[in-house]
């Protein structure tokens, strides 16, 4: 969002729609959800997964790691993070012992022990560099380390919830069904996410 209105509908945007549309009608990508599990069933041969997927298919798919398709092929994308928080209730009676706890529970050595615990990646620059002996032990988890790196947040805009529906009901229209023009599609989302930007405010 920029000034008020979404900014999707531009030149990049119709790059994106289109390449997924192409996606979808090839049957490259599946157009409905999968009731299941479409790797271990062998429905698919690729999904969108995070490093939890490295532990969870170990012993029934032969998986490897690449990056998601793009127009140019490019692994420089940014992606969600899905980031999580910690906070402190400023009602806390104890607050320094919480804030020692705090930082002892996100600190260097501690996202380290959560690493090998779990193989999500913390967020934290130079994840290579710094858990160099983990990722040298388990290289397959390297390339989600490497995305850790180009990361960004879900925007946090007034009436979120209801945007991000009309996106997805002019994306699936359009670009996953082709019922219309991917133009149209990122056309009618723009101008009906505009509509509600006006009725929610203007989120700048």
């Amino acid at each position: 969002m920029e000034d008020g209105k979404p900014q999707f509908d531009s030149s990049a945007g119709r790059q994106v729609a289109a390449f997924w549309r192409k996606l979808y009608a090839e049957k490259l990508a599946p157009q409905e959800a999968y009731p299941g599990d479409s790797l271990n069933d062998g429905k698919a041969a690729m999904a969108t997964v995070g490093p939890w997927a490295l532990a969870a298919y170990k012993n029934s798919v032969d998986i490897g790691v690449a990056p998601v398709p793009t127009a140019d092929g490019g692994s420089d994308k940014h992606s969600f993070s899905d980031e999580k928080s910690a906070a402190m209730f400023s009602s806390c009676k104890n607050r320094a012992t919480a804030w020692d706890v705090l930082k002892f529970a996100s600190s260097a050595g501690q996202d380290g022990k959560f690493l090998e615990t779990t193989g999500q990646m913390p967020m934290r620059e130079h994840l290579t560099e710094k858990y160099a002996g983990y990722f040298k032990a388990h290289p397959t988890y390297k390339a989600f380390a490497d995305q850790a790196e180009r990361v960004v947040e879900v925007p946090n805009v007034p009436g979120s919830i209801d945007i991000w529906q009309t996106f997805r009901d002019e994306w699936t229209k359009s670009v996953v069904f082709g019922r219309e023009s991917t133009r149209a599609g990122l056309r009618n989302a723009s101008s009906e996410i505009t509509d509600l930007l006006n009725e929610y405010g203007d989120p700048s």
